[in-house]
């Protein structure tokens, strides 16, 4: 029998890139990156798991996979993945497929969920019973943990709180939704909103110049004193603190941890924006939001934790046994 302690896989799926590794009590390590096959991608993460086995003297334990797209936890599987090139590939039988091949156990989780898992284990919510995670990267996405449990939902798709509205009679969009935070505070939101501004004004402005309008442009002109985008920017760091006050009124976190590219290349002025308006969206005095400790690597400690049953708290080393 393999023992409790020993390494698990740990895998991060996302449309562009794999990440995979050995997960121990303490985080992942030796993680290797590659381009993600959507066409073949349950012989990928089976190919991955395969070298994650090698690199591991004392065996498996199970897998962990932390992957975009809807998902099935039950099951094991993903029920919807979108590629890069913007198609979609349904139901990868991922749990079945590692059983079939290793005979070992495999959780696989949302990745905004699997980096909740992580920020409670390892990150910015130690200590604490519940931990909200939000990212904004391409777009906006969320996980929340309570006593180590994640919340999921009926059919899985809670705490999609991108989607919450934060501009009811806007005129952006995101997957059917008037107003969603990430139709104007994502990493593809922010610059539609500063074509949606740059459209209503005459000011002058260095976006003007740019062909194809990118986030990190409006940080940049906005740090270089360009008044449209600080215009924007305010008008991201209020929509911000409203959508943050949501997940803080719907689900009560000792914390929320904050990540994803968007915030993690501009953490000042993110943390600021927020903490300056959220006291106007929360019923109570708020909690505090952290950019997350684990940055890029939150969804693999996630992974970590689902695998090897790492307890919340100071000892990292800690390890629960499989009593339930």
């Amino acid at each position: 029998m393999t023992p409790a302690t020993a390494d698990a896989a740990v895998l991060d799926i996302g449309s562009t890139r794999l990440r995979y590794g050995r997960g121990t009590p303490r985080g992942p390590v030796d993680v290797r990156s590659e381009p993600t096959r959507a066409d073949a991608l349950t012989e990928q993460v089976l190919d991955a798991v395969d070298r994650v086995r090698r690199r591991s003297t004392g065996g498996l334990r199970g897998v962990a996979v932390a992957t975009t797209g809807l998902v099935d936890a039950d099951r094991g599987a993903i029920v919807e993945f979108d590629t890069a090139d913007g198609g979609t590939v349904r139901d990868l039988r991922l749990a079945a497929a590692v059983d079939e091949r290793f005979s070992l156990p495999t959780v696989v989780e949302n990745d905004c969920t699997a980096a909740a898992v992580g920020e409670w284990a390892f990150g910015a919510g130690r200590g604490c019973d519940s931990v909200a995670y939000v990212t904004f990267g391409t777009g906006i996405g969320g996980g929340v943990v309570e006593d180590g449990r994640p919340i999921r939902g009926e059919r899985g798709y809670a705490a999609e709180v991108g989607l919450f509205p934060v501009e009811t009679e806007g005129e952006l969009w995101s997957t059917g939704v008037r107003g969603a935070w990430e139709a104007y505070c994502s990493g593809r939101g922010i610059p539609r909103f500063a074509e949606s501004v740059l459209g209503a004004t005459e000011d002058p402005s260095r976006l003007r110049t740019v062909g194809d309008l990118t986030a990190p442009d409006v940080f940049a002109a906005a740090e270089a004193g360009d008044a449209v985008a600080e215009r924007v920017l305010d008008s991201v760091a209020r929509y911000n603190a409203a959508g943050v006050g949501a997940v803080v009124n719907a689900y009560d976190p000792g914390v929320v941890a904050v990540g994803g590219s968007v915030a993690l290349s501009n953490p000042e002025r993110t943390l600021s924006g927020i903490e300056r308006h959220l006291d106007d969206y929360t019923l109570a005095d708020p909690p505090a939001v952290r950019l997350s400790p684990l940055g890029e690597d939150a969804e693999l400690y996630g992974a970590v934790a689902s695998a090897t049953g790492v307890e919340n708290g100071d000892d990292r080393t800690r390890v629960v046994r499989d009593e339930e």
